[in-house]
């Protein structure tokens, strides 16, 4: 009896060893086979939607596209498979350290759109630290992260009220090297005429030393360039 119950439980022990080795090969079996792959010239695209893969097997996603919506990729390969029984077309992108294979319709040509919410959010945090050296009139803070709040503290701090801070040299200074930072934060969103003129503004500004005697001279510079970049920032978008 003992005997027969060992050779049965060696009998069991064996068909569950063995099941899983017969099964393997059809589970393991890919669903995606590769039919061609080729180069073509290089393309620039962007995306919303679809996932990025390892390979043109699909079998491991690397980065949903959703994620990178306002990036540019850069196309240099295609690849035509067969998933399902279904032809597509994949193309192989890259962008910095990042690259793999997504289905081509999910693609659109050309550059990405611009992030105009980061853009935003870097400017302000920008501004508000070029305008925390400001120590002279009286400072005003944007209320929003907003370029019309940005642009209305602007000429509030150098502008409205600004009267030279009683012939105090040293603090009309540190105010006046202010006001270029914040200019310099903006310079780069202004172009053409309206930029060398800017540019001509801060360059002037530059080159006042204020002393006792001429602090007024370079506060009212200062008001005068603040206006016009208060103007110029507003209009930003």
């Amino acid at each position: 009896m003992k005997k027969l119950f060992k050779v049965s439980l060696i009998a069991a022990l064996s068909f569950v060893l063995v099941a899983p080795s017969l099964t393997t090969p059809a589970s393991a079996k890919s669903k995606v086979k590769v039919i061609s792959t080729s180069k073509f010239a290089h393309k620039t695209y962007h995306g919303k939607k679809g996932n990025i893969y390892s390979s043109a097997k699909l079998t491991h996603r690397k980065y949903k596209m959703s994620k990178y919506r306002y990036t540019t990729w850069t196309a240099t390969k295609k690849a035509v498979i067969k998933n399902h029984g279904k032809k597509a077309t994949l193309a192989y992108i890259k962008s910095g350290k990042k690259a793999g294979w997504i289905y081509k319709k999910y693609l659109t040509a050309g550059k990405a759109p611009f992030n105009k919410q980061k853009r935003l959010n870097n400017t302000y945090t920008a501004y508000m630290k070029a305008l925390m050296p400001v120590n002279g009139g009286d400072k005003s803070e944007p209320y929003t992260r907003s370029y019309g709040d940005m642009a209305t503290s602007i000429e509030y701090t150098w502008t409205d009220g600004y009267y030279g801070e009683d012939g105090n040299a040293k603090v009309v200074a540190k105010d006046r090297d202010a006001l270029i930072n914040v200019y310099n934060v903006f310079k780069n969103r202004f172009s053409g005429s309206q930029r060398a003129s800017l540019d001509a503004m801060a360059n002037s500004l530059d080159k006042l030393e204020p002393v006792t005697d001429n602090t007024d001279e370079t506060a009212s510079s200062m008001g005068t360039f603040a206006q016009t970049l208060s103007t110029a920032v507003n209009d930003l978008n």
